[in-house]
C-alpha cells in the first residue's frame, strides 16, 4: 500500500464536511481537477450537501466529472448513476461547466460506449504509467465487497487489460459498464467512501486484513500505483476497526 489514511467522522454529514475539505485542499493551485464518481446512499448524501451548502465555497468550474461506472439505463432511469448526480447536484449548482460532464451513456450499445468511454478517458485525462489518470477517484463499498461495478463473481475484470469493461449485478443481471483496476488504482488520490453498520465487518476485513480478502473481495484489490488512498467513514461503519 503506497498511502493509506483512515478518517472516521460521527455521521455522514461529517464525513461530508470532511471529504469537502480534502477536496478543496486538493483543487489549491490546481487549474482544474478531474473527479471520478460513484453512485450510491453515501454519495447522494454528499451531493445533497454540495448543492445546500457549497454553491459558493467550491470552484465549480474548475471540476471536470466522471464516472466510475454506470448501469445500463437512460439517465432519466431512477438506476442511473449520472441521473442521480444530475437530480441532486447538477441541477442545483449553474457555476458547472457543462462540457466538463463526461457521462457514461448507458443508453448506448455497449460494446460502442465501452470504446467511447475509453476514448474520452484518453482524451481527457492526463497520463501517468501511460495510462488515463484522475485526480481523484471516489469509490464505494457494496455489502459483499463489490467497487465501482466489479463484483465478487466477476473479480477477474478487475485484472482486465481494457480501462472500461462490460459487468453484470450477480442478482439483477443488469449490465453496466465499470473502469477496471487498471485505471482506478493509477489515481492520484482514491477515496472511498462508506457509511452503514452493515458495512462494518466488511471495512474492518479490507483495512485489517486485505490480504487474505484478495481473491474474495474487488474493494481488497484496491492498492494505488503511485498516489495515495483515503477511507472516509461514518462511526458505524468504523465500529469494528
Amino acid at each position: 500500500m503506497t498511502n493509506e489514511t483512515i478518517n472516521i467522522y460521527k455521521d455522514a454529514k461529517a464525513l461530508s464536511e470532511g471529504f469537502t475539505s480534502f477536496l478543496q485542499t486538493e483543487m489549491e493551485d490546481k487549474e482544474s481537477i478531474s473527479i471520478s464518481l460513484s453512485g450510491g446512499s453515501t454519495p447522494k448524501t454528499l451531493f445533497q450537501y454540495w448543492a445546500e451548502c457549497c454553491n459558493n465555497l467550491i470552484e465549480w468550474q474548475k471540476m471536470c466529472f466522471f464516472w466510475g461506472d454506470e448501469r445500463c439505463v437512460p439517465p432519466d432511469d431512477p438506476l442511473s448513476n449520472y441521473g442521480m448526480t444530475k437530480k441532486f447536484l447538477f441541477d442545483f449548482i449553474e457555476k458547472i461547466t457543462p462540457s466538463h460532464i463526461h457521462r457514461i451513456h448507458g443508453e448506448n450499445d455497449i460494446k460502442d460506449e465501452l470504446r467511447k468511454y475509453e476514448g474520452i478517458l484518453s482524451r481527457e485525462l492526463p497520463k501517468h504509467n501511460e495510462l488515463p489518470c484522475f485526480d481523484i477517484m471516489m469509490l464505494g463499498l457494496g455489502d459483499d465487497g463489490h467497487t465501482a461495478s466489479i463484483f465478487p463473481d466477476q473479480i477477474e475484470l478487475w485484472e482486465s487489460r481494457r480501462n472500461c469493461v462490460e459487468a453484470v449485478h450477480p442478482e439483477t443481471k443488469m449490465k453496466r459498464i465499470s473502469l477496471t483496476g487498471r485505471i482506478i488504482n493509477n489515481s492520484n488520490n482514491i477515496a472511498f467512501l462508506v457509511t452503514g453498520k452493515n458495512k462494518a465487518r466488511k471495512v474492518k476485513e479490507i483495512i485489517g486484513e486485505r490480504d487474505k480478502f484478495m481473491n474474495l473481495y474487488p474493494a481488497a484489490r484496491v492498492n494505488p500505483t503511485h498516489g495515495n488512498l483515503y477511507w472516509f467513514l461514518d462511526e458505524e461503519v468504523a465500529s469494528l476497526l
